[in-house]
């Protein structure tokens, strides 16, 4: 019976390979793919290392080709074959350190980095890849992280209150003559903003308690009632997802004032996610929910009609493609106010291209960074405000452009200049305005 069995299966074997061999013949060969020349170069540099190990040039260029895939482990191994023949290959060993370091090793990323620079004659771009990857992982393997940034100065603004760009304007549907008080003025402020960022870390992986606070500090010399105090706090754990991803559940309050007054206090939280993409940079997205309680001042006696929930949506990147360095951030944000016409639906983009470069200054490299910027929005609002125009719902389409130059005085300490002009077109004229603002005054990183 067995070999009835075994009869049977080699006549079924050998008629499929008949069948198959027949409709090949029929049949054209199937196309070369890229990716199958891909995949035949690197099969053939494989066949070519191992035959050959002491032939330092197919190794490299094997490691490249792993590299490219994603094989940390195998590119790992054919770098360290290369050692083997010839120890004193510094960028060799600056490779392997940053795949240790890709790889969550930072300990052995350590010491394949101290190698590479222990020679005297290591070459000068080598010992700043170091020094840099060096720095991070310190800061990576260290319990508790803490960065402050803070900036203060002078600000003048062309339309500080926000007033529209002509006086003609509608009231209860029809045309009228606003009262000059309430046009554009111009008008200088101090100001102040701290921000500062703590960490708790738990493990390498990248789980830590995190905290955040955000100050605004805003003085106006003539408009006092535009006096802006703002502080936020953010709190949370952020959960690792292997060594290049993670998410983070947070809470947030809010506090606000103008005019020297509350103006709103706000609760609530949010979900962000974050991930490396490869080699180019950071791409996180995040969804919160604030429920913001305003209240009615001397200066804004009708502020308690804005009170509701507030839905924030965002994808944030920060990118380098080469010399380009690309940050963006794309949102959606719905209000949902007591009445109508305060909620509204508002989508925007902003981008950012900062080129940093250094210069000597008096014999000492100082660091220096320019950024333009360009920003768009478009809100859409439920409904119309009878008081202003019972027939017509409001939609408004801003523009934003300016630059920020940032200029290194002394280590952590410098100087920053920013210049921007804002313009805000509205189906109701109470709303189409523009404002040229520039501001100058030190910062400071710890």
């Amino acid at each position: 019976m067995k070999l009835v069995h075994t009869a049977k299966a080699a006549f079924v074997l050998i008629t499929t390979i008949a069948c198959c061999s027949g409709a090949a013949a029929q049949s054209p060969a199937p196309p070369i793919t890229a990716a199958a020349v891909v995949e035949q170069d690197y099969d053939a540099l494989f066949e070519q290392m191992y035959k050959n190990p002491s032939n330092l040039e197919v190794s490299f260029k094997f490691a490249e080709q792993a590299v490219k895939r994603g094989d940390y482990e195998a590119a790992i191994g054919a770098l360290e074959r290369m050692l083997f023949f010839n120890p004193n290959l510094p960028r060799v060993k600056l490779e392997l350190g940053v795949l240790y370091f890709k790889l969550g090793s930072y300990e052995l990323a350590r010491s394949y980095f101290q190698e590479a620079i222990k020679a005297a004659d290591a070459p000068d771009d080598i010992r700043a890849q170091v020094r840099a990857y060096l720095t991070e992982i310190d800061r990576r393997l260290a319990r508790y992280e803490f960065s402050v940034f803070t900036t203060s100065g002078f600000r003048y603004q062309t339309n500080a209150n926000f007033g529209p760009s002509s006086l003609m304007v509608r009231a209860l549907g029809q045309d009228a003559l606003l009262d000059g008080a309430f046009g554009k003025h111009p008008d200088w402020n101090f100001f102040q903003t701290l921000t500062a960022n703590y960490a708790y870390k738990i493990g390498t992986r990248g789980d830590a308690i995190e905290a955040s606070f955000l100050g605004v500090n805003s003085r106006q010399y003539k408009l006092n009632q535009f006096n802006l105090g703002l502080v936020e706090l953010v709190v949370g754990p952020r959960i690792g997802i292997g060594q290049n991803a993670s998410f983070k559940l947070y809470g947030i309050g809010d506090q606000v004032w103008l005019g020297d007054a509350n103006y709103f206090s706000a609760g609530g939280g949010g979900v962000s996610a974050r991930t490396t993409v490869g080699d180019l940079g950071l791409l996180e997205a995040f969804v919160e929910q604030r429920h913001r309680d305003f209240s009615d001042s001397t200066n804004f006696p009708t502020a308690s009609q804005q009170t509701g929930d507030l839905l924030s949506a965002a994808v944030t990147s920060d990118l380098r493609f080469g010399l380009l360095h690309w940050a963006a951030r794309a949102g959606y944000d719905q209000n949902r106010a007591i009445f109508d016409y305060y909620s509204y639906k508002r989508y925007s983009i902003d981008m950012a291209f900062p080129y940093a470069f250094a210069l000597s200054v008096f014999g000492t490299p100082h660091q220096f960074v320019i950024a333009p910027t360009i920003g768009f929005s478009w809100a859409n609002y439920d409904a119309p405000n009878p008081i202003v125009d019972p027939f017509t719902m409001r939609n408004d389409r801003e523009q934003r452009y300016g630059a920020i130059f940032d200029a290194q005085v002394y280590k952590n300490v410098g100087v920053r200049t920013q210049v921007q002009y804002m313009k805000i077109d509205s189906s109701l004229p109470n709303y189409t305005t523009d404002n040229f603002s520039v501001s100058v005054g030190p910062t400071a990183r710890f």
